[in-house]
């Protein structure tokens, strides 16, 4: 699953997105308007998050709340532990069928978190792309009208089984995209599962690496750049919050 995850934008940056050259999707744009989207180490469901969709054929950035709420629910019953939606479920789920088809789009990150269970004890680790680069995970959002009126875009993002490099530490990760299936994915024409399907299967293991962190991670309230250094898991540490937001993810 994904509970967590880093993402810090870096003013210049590209992004090879939609396969037709390099294309500007407005993060910077973006985060000038929303300076609080743009440096962000432990990031959490019902936050908002920079989301690249396609608009009229290009790549766009916009703001959306990490936890999806589906156009038809009710504001007093509102689904909780959304913010993932497993590949395998997409195709038939009612809670996720509709985005799937008509309401893709991409999540930028530096790197996410997991918890590895090691002697009875659930030891937070750091995983990032090995090229330095940004990962594009796969995504899905929807609209929905509150009581005010107010149009309310939320996403989740689509985990798959781990790739034997994620296994020693979790059975699932995201579905993680690159320059070519981000193109497949944003595409509004494609809508057939058969098409859709494939792309989302665990990255190759040689693209990952982790490193252990600091449990400080486990308090949605510790948010700075010390919560993605290397720590020795030899050294005690006081664990400062609950890891029952990603025990109870119905991903």
């Amino acid at each position: 699953m994904c509970g967590a995850f880093v993402y810090v934008y870096v003013g210049g940056v590209r992004y090879q997105l939609m396969g037709s050259g390099v294309e500007r999707a407005g993060v910077g744009d973006l985060i000038a308007r929303r300076p609080d989207l743009g440096s962000r180490f432990n990031i959490r469901p019902t936050q908002d998050v920079v989301m690249v969709v396609n608009e009229d054929g290009r790549p766009v950035a916009r703001p959306m709340r990490w936890g999806l709420i589906p156009s038809w629910a009710k504001a007093d019953k509102l689904p909780r532990s959304t913010f993932n939606a497993r590949d395998d479920r997409l195709a038939e789920s009612g809670m996720w069928r509709g985005p799937f088809k008509r309401s893709r789009g991409v999540v930028p990150a530096n790197g996410f978190f997991e918890w590895k269970k090691t002697d009875g004890q659930k030891q937070p680790m750091y995983i990032t792309p090995k090229d330095g680069e940004i990962f594009r995970f796969a995504a899905v959002y929807d609209f929905w009208i509150n009581e005010h009126g107010e149009t309310v875009e939320s996403c989740a993002i689509v985990t798959t089984e781990a790739n034997d490099f994620m296994s020693s530490i979790h059975d699932r990760m995201p579905a993680i995209l690159d320059e070519e299936t981000v193109a497949l994915w944003l595409d509004p024409a494609t809508t057939e599962t058969d098409s859709l399907q494939p792309i989302l299967m665990p990255s190759a293991n040689e693209i990952l690496q982790a490193h252990p962190v600091s449990t400080r991670v486990n308090s949605y309230k510790n948010d700075d750049e010390s919560l993605i250094t290397e720590v020795s898991i030899s050294e005690p540490e006081s664990a400062e919050g609950q890891l029952g937001l990603f025990d109870d993810s119905t991903d």
